[in-house]
């Protein structure tokens, strides 16, 4: 038998946040490529497509042959979204967080801390984060 037992081979390294930086980063910005597509929401003339802990690329839809990518909300470490009326509601990591988008702006009406358990890396793994570190993402290393 091996008595060498190797210690275990994380594949992932996890991106981190602090909380304050977490809390400040949702917003617009310009429209760009997909990088891991998720889930797809669709909301009146506008379709949401989740990009994977990124945030969501938006999409005007008004004509349904051509749907055109009119912008992206940033929301490191989302993975989901419902709507509800005209608020957004988004799992953030672990926080949840209810915004709206009126004139491109986002506004975020509440933030529910720590009502979803630390992501766990795409190969298993749990990472513990500081008192103030939220994990967003991972890189594979």
């Amino acid at each position: 038998h091996d008595d060498n037992v190797a210690a275990p081979y994380y594949q992932y390294d996890p991106i981190y946040m602090s909380r304050a930086d977490l809390e400040s980063s949702i917003k617009m910005s310009e429209p760009r490529a997909m990088q891991n597509a998720g889930k797809i929401y669709v909301k009146d003339q506008h379709i949401f497509i989740t990009d994977e802990n990124k945030g969501f690329h938006i999409y005007n839809n008004s004509n349904p042959n051509a749907p055109a990518l009119i912008a992206f909300l940033e929301v490191p470490g989302a993975t989901d979204m419902a709507i509800k009326n005209n608020s957004i509601y988004i799992n953030q990591a672990v926080d949840l967080v209810a915004v709206s988008i009126t004139n491109n702006q986002v506004t975020v009406h509440k933030r529910i801390k720590n009502t979803f358990p630390s992501k766990v890396s795409p190969d298993g793994y749990i990472h513990y984060a500081g008192e103030n570190e939220i994990i967003v993402d991972w890189k594979k290393n």
